[in-house]
């Protein structure tokens, strides 16, 4: 590998989504010295700091479980564990929009390096990282830190990272970041057969005479970071909700006082349509961009327009292995969205549909294998990729600004 061109794009990359997020605040009026007003994690941790597992108080502009009497952050914790050190410093008063910009250009890093991992090359890698990025509707919650875009964003991150380890073989890191993903959206859970399919494939490529069982049993401590990251989740849980499997959800009152609870059927109804809804215009004729997150995940996220014209090519070409891989991803991803069109809200005031963006990650892995095979596959991006840019920015600063 050419050190000089892997920085040189390295730093473009970086420079590209430091650039975008200084045009956001711009245009949206944030600074990185604004407070948090939807902190609830920073809440959460500064209270284990003092030694309480609730948040002593109601702060009724969040969203907060009520059990017992008392309150209680309401969504998975693993983002309160990175906010923890930090309120040693600041208090509930964590620098959140600085923590978003060092997510967003950790993100960029690993995903960057991921591709060139996979072996696409330097231009191409730094097309995918950008389109994955600035050109999707990760957009939305690369340039917030309330509570609910920071679990998607840490989730991102820490997803990106576990499938990059994965491919390294560095398979205690790869399943401890996949942890770390599960506690900030549970249903992280569904994609670890990918990990271990690449975690698998490394170990044979490493010794291709060992026998599959053994290969497994001999890397048994791999598990270990995995298993105290989801031990402290479960301990937490129970000390909290006496259940090692209720992080708090089930318990706003939104969902205590709905028939139908925070799951369930019936909800498909409206949900599915609008994971795949096309756009409406006004009168005059422009495009209708509104809060209510109803517009089609493959207008929003066009790289997985991408990601599924690439399966069906390396199909047509019979290119098994690939193929395989990819038809896993996507079974895994359309289980993923069918069981988030499940829930009650689908992600409540947002552009788009941001519930989609946690299988981003799997989607980006599955089109840089598919391009480093295919090359050609990359120019095919240009386009797709300028139109999400374009679609998501606009759509953000709408949204943020209340213009919808």
């Amino acid at each position: 590998m050419n050190r000089k061109k892997y920085w040189e794009y390295m730093i473009v990359v970086l420079l590209t989504v430091l650039g975008v997020f200084y045009l956001m605040s711009l245009l949206m009026g944030f600074r990185l010295t604004d407070s948090n007003t939807y902190n609830t994690y920073a809440l959460q941790a500064e209270s284990w700091r003092q030694g309480r597992l609730d948040l002593g108080q109601d702060y009724p502009w969040l969203e907060l479980a009520i059990f017992e009497g008392k309150y209680f952050c309401s969504f998975p914790p693993f983002p309160s564990y990175l906010l923890f050190p930090l309120t040693f410093l600041f208090g509930s008063q964590t620098p959140d929009y600085v923590l978003v910009l060092v997510l967003d250009l950790l993100a960029a890093f690993y995903l960057y390096k991921l591709a060139l991992k996979l072996g696409v090359k330097e231009e191409a890698a730094t097309l995918l990282t950008v389109f994955v990025t600035l050109g999707a509707n990760t957009l939305f919650v690369m340039v917030s830190p309330s509570v609910w875009f920071l679990a998607q964003l840490l989730c991102f991150v820490t997803a990106v990272m576990a499938i990059y380890y994965a491919q390294a073989g560095r398979g205690a890191l790869s399943l401890f970041c996949w942890a770390a993903s599960v506690g900030c959206r549970p249903m992280q859970v569904l994609f670890l057969p990918v990990l271990l399919v690449l975690l698998y494939q490394c170990e044979r490529a490493r010794d291709a005479e060992t026998e599959g069982v053994k290969l497994v049993l001999r890397r048994w401590y791999w598990a270990i970071p995995m298993g105290i990251l989801a031990v402290s989740y479960m301990l937490l849980n129970y000390l909290r909700f006496g259940s090692i499997v209720e992080f708090g959800h089930n318990y706003l009152p939104e969902f205590v006082r709905a028939e139908k609870g925070q799951f369930h059927l019936d909800y498909l109804k409206t949900n599915l349509p609008s994971l795949v809804h096309l756009p409406e215009y006004n009168e005059d004729g422009t495009m209708l961009i509104n809060h209510f997150g109803n517009l089609s995940f493959f207008i929003t996220c066009p790289i997985v327009v991408i990601a599924l014209a690439g399966l069906v090519y390396v199909i047509y070409k019979r290119n098994v292995q690939l193929a395989s891989m990819g038809i896993l991803i996507v079974v895994l991803s359309a289980i993923y969205l069918l069981i988030i069109t499940m829930h009650k809200t689908l992600g409540g005031w947002q552009f788009g549909n941001r519930y989609a963006i946690d299988i981003l990650p799997y989607v980006y892995l599955l089109v840089g294998l598919i391009t480093e095979k295919h090359p050609g596959l990359a120019k095919y991006c240009v386009p797709l990729c300028v139109f999400g840019m374009c679609l998501n920015i606009v759509g953000t600063v709408i949204v943020y600004n209340g213009l919808a």
